[in-house]
């Protein structure tokens, strides 16, 4: 594993860093992600002709770790940049993605993911979401929730069910709505710390027939791609490097014995970070163009998310209150179940290993 960015990586780091540094202080982060699409910058994975550089996943994850390392909504730009744009790049028609990725990797649109459903938790096929065909488009009616900075969006990625299908994987199709449209209700959920989740209502939104996204009744295929463009971890590890960072600070001011009594503890916590992010880091140097080892990202999002909640933990147990602690000590647990659910990670590790597949 690469424990380390190359060379061409941390140049890009240096030029996000130097975008961001040009940026008057408090400048709305919004704004400091078109800054970053004005130089390329925000989708470097993109080809050149759609506002990318051509470049990898593996120098896409460099850019995107330095802009969650200067604080900028790393879920704002994992679920636009990363899910509905390599949804778009691996299975939208030509003309979706002359229209959307340019303005996707401009900065200048952003989106939201509409795939989970009141009562079905993690279960994507548990859908109730239905959308029926009208003229030439189609009529969607529903209820969708969990669905993050949906205020702040134009567009959603939306699962619906366009047919009864021969099992409960069947007739799932992918559809990008307009947010505008005012058959699209969104309702704030409030969580205990940081920006609401929403719960989306569609009541008859009518889409034409262009915004079909894959194949029309053979969309559960392609979700688990989709969902992977955002599950390599890097917006837990983002959390774990920020928290590992505050907790050393407090650590430094605590009384010499004490400092003396958790030594080792902040080194096998440095350790596990270290770990998780090369982890990460190798997932994306492995990717064929788009195509991520979903067994290796689980492993990569696995890592990252316990070992945030490792620094967490300690610091909640071992160092003062100090605000960031106590907002990691907070948000920490919502890692078990941010970007996919330890269990399905668990789930899909443990259908790789060679004795369970002997068991089986």
């Amino acid at each position: 594993m690469r424990p380390e960015p190359d060379a061409a990586q941390a140049r890009l780091a240096d030029e996000v860093d130097r975008v961001l540094d040009a940026a008057p202080p408090g400048t709305d982060p919004l704004e400091l992600f078109a800054r970053l699409g004005d130089e390329r910058l925000l989708a470097v994975h993109y080809p050149a002709a759609f506002g990318g550089r051509g470049l990898s996943l593996a120098h896409h994850v460099a850019a995107a770790e330095r802009m969650g390392a200067r604080g900028l909504p790393d879920v704002i730009h994992i679920v636009t940049v990363q899910a509905i744009g390599g949804a778009l790049l691996a299975f939208g028609s030509a003309e979706q993605q002359a229209e959307w990725l340019p303005r996707i990797a401009s900065g200048r649109l952003f989106g939201s993911l509409l795939l989970s459903e009141p009562g079905a938790g993690t279960d994507a096929a548990a859908l109730r979401t239905t959308a029926a065909p009208d003229g030439e488009g189609w009529r969607l009616t529903g209820v969708k929730t969990w669905s993050v900075a949906t205020d702040r969006s134009g567009i959603a990625l939306c699962s619906a069910r366009t047919r009864e299908g021969r099992n409960r994987y069947d007739g799932i199709s992918l559809f990008l709505l307009d947010l505008s449209d005012p058959a699209i209700r969104l309702s704030p959920v409030p969580r205990a710390l940081g920006d609401p989740y929403f719960e989306v209502t569609l009541d008859g939104a009518y889409v034409g027939p262009d915004a079909v996204v894959g194949p029309l009744h053979r969309g559960w295929a392609l979700l688990p791609s989709t969902i992977g463009f955002e599950r390599a971890g890097f917006e837990c590890l983002s959390r774990a490097t920020s928290w590992l960072g505050a907790a050393e600070n407090a650590f430094h001011q605590l009384p010499p014995a004490d400092r003396a009594a958790t030594a080792g503890d902040l080194v096998r916590l440095r350790t596990r970070v270290a770990g998780a992010r090369a982890l990460a880091f190798h997932a994306m140097h492995t990717a064929d163009a788009l195509d991520t080892d979903e067994v290796l990202i689980a492993y990569s999002k696995l890592a990252c998310a316990r070992a945030g909640q490792a620094v967490a933990r300690w610091a909640g147990e071992e160092l003062a209150p100090t605000p960031e602690l106590r907002a990691a000590v907070d948000e920490a647990p919502e890692l078990t179940v941010s970007g996919g659910p330890q269990e399905l990670q668990l789930d899909l590790i443990a259908h790789d290993f060679p004795i369970g597949r002997a068991v089986r």
